[in-house]
């Protein structure tokens, strides 16, 4: 009787078995929360390789962009180019025409003197 009346009065057996439950659910709350670190990494990573994706396609988008502003800018000088070679063309007929009408006035007054 001895015996049970001093294992019943030790409770040191059951606050080892709760010590060891307590050690137990720490170590399942713990790795719980590496995995949930490790998801919430894994996700941030995911954001950033999206982040990078989109900032080199925007970038790529930039570049083609300013390709097609260059070549737009050209197009507009040469098509500028082109008129003011074509109003000088049209400047030179107009004289020739002048001095045509001038030859020909010339030639009548030629022909009748």
């Amino acid at each position: 009787m001895n015996q049970q009346n001093s294992s019943a009065s030790n409770p040191r057996p059951n606050i080892r078995e709760d010590d060891v439950q307590k050690a137990e659910a720490n170590r399942r709350a713990a790795e719980c929360s590496r995995a949930v670190a490790e998801t919430s990494r894994e996700s941030a990573e995911a954001r950033r390789e999206r982040a990078e994706q989109e900032r080199n396609a925007a970038e790529d988008s930039r570049q083609v962009e300013e390709v097609d502003r260059r070549a737009a800018e050209e197009h507009r000088r040469s098509a500028e180019e082109l008129r003011q070679a074509a109003r000088q063309t049209q400047v030179a007929a107009e004289e020739l025409r002048a001095a045509a009408e001038e030859a020909k006035s010339v030639l009548e007054e030629a022909k009748q003197a």
